[in-house]
């Protein structure tokens, strides 16, 4: 027969509740504290800031609410920064998108070579972005350029082709540079959720005579589609966030001018402080805008699984 457990009085002392809470508390502070410091205030700081006209060559900084915010609509080259980095959103997000289910479904498939080949594809994102672009602005060059020594061993007309003189191709030629970088970790997503699918699934559609095309749209698809609107917000985030291959590649020229490029501009070369940060501001809520819809994808797919 089991012995009684005798009843807690109230002046016991043991992990009751009201423990747990302050353990979670402690447990939590250290995240707290860094996103206070590290993230919610420099944005508060930020936003404060962008209200006032902060000029180092006068003395105060003047209240003048959302004037700037007002002027950043009207103003014709933030448009222009804004469509190519839209542009430049819409072909990244596409292409590492697509390509990144096709690499991870080639790993996926690749057997004992599959550490290897996982290797091989991690690589370019494991290069600093300024490194990818000066590697990728050789490729590009019109005289002793690998891509254009290709296309003329082919038998094309590309000597000495300049690939940033025309815009379209220029944000294209951009874009995939940031694609090469960013690629890799689309596929390491989507192969994470690939791995995560049940062989026996397979095996049951198998015996149904199902093909491999209709496995891919009737089992892979469905659920993989939480990991690749995980991809896809990070594409989208850090699509927004194109500085690094465009600067280096295209620098300031208007037609392939990326928004954060023209904050840096505003801020660090015009010195107009607070247009600049009203600036970094409208791209942090875009961003936040549209990643909110793949979250929310994220969310809903999550619930349904």
């Amino acid at each position: 027969m089991a012995a009684a457990v005798p009843a807690r009085r109230k002046g016991d002392k043991g992990i009751d509740g009201s423990a747990d809470a302050r353990l979670g508390l402690m447990l939590a502070a250290p995240i707290v504290f860094a996103m206070l410091s590290l993230v919610l205030i420099p944005v508060a700081s930020t936003l404060w800031e962008s209200m006032h006209r902060v000029n180092p060559m006068m003395a105060g900084t003047p209240f003048i609410g959302l004037q700037h915010y007002r002027d950043l609509l009207a103003d014709p080259i933030v448009n222009e920064a804004w469509r190519n980095t839209f542009i430049y959103v819409a072909i990244c997000v596409a292409l590492e998108t697509a390509g990144g289910i096709g690499a991870a479904l080639l790993i996926n498939q690749a057997g004992r070579w599959r550490r290897y080949l996982l290797a091989a594809v991690v690589l370019p994102w494991a290069l600093p972005g300024v490194v990818n672009a000066v590697v990728w602005g050789w490729i590009y060059n019109p005289a002793f350029g690998l891509l254009n020594g290709i296309l003329v061993a082919a038998g094309l007309d590309f000597e000495k082709f300049v690939w940033f003189n025309d815009r379209t191709i220029a944000l294209f030629a951009v874009s995939l540079v940031h694609v090469w970088r960013m690629l890799p970790l689309t596929a390491v997503i989507v192969l994470a959720a690939l791995q995560s699918i049940p062989n026996d699934l397979y095996e049951a559609a198998r015996i149904d005579g199902a093909s491999r095309p209709k496995m891919f749209a009737n089992i892979t698809l469905p659920l993989i589609r939480g990991g690749i609107a995980i991809a896809m917000t990070q594409s989208t985030v850090a699509a927004f966030n194109f500085f690094d291959e465009a600067w280096i590649l295209t620098g300031s020229a208007r037609g392939t001018r990326p928004i954060l490029v023209q904050v840096y501009l505003e801020a660090f070369q015009n010195l107009h402080f607070s247009y600049g940060m009203a600036l970094s501001v409208l791209v942090m809520i875009a961003s936040l805008a549209v990643s909110l819809v793949y979250v929310l994808r994220v969310q809903r797919v999550t619930r349904l699984d």
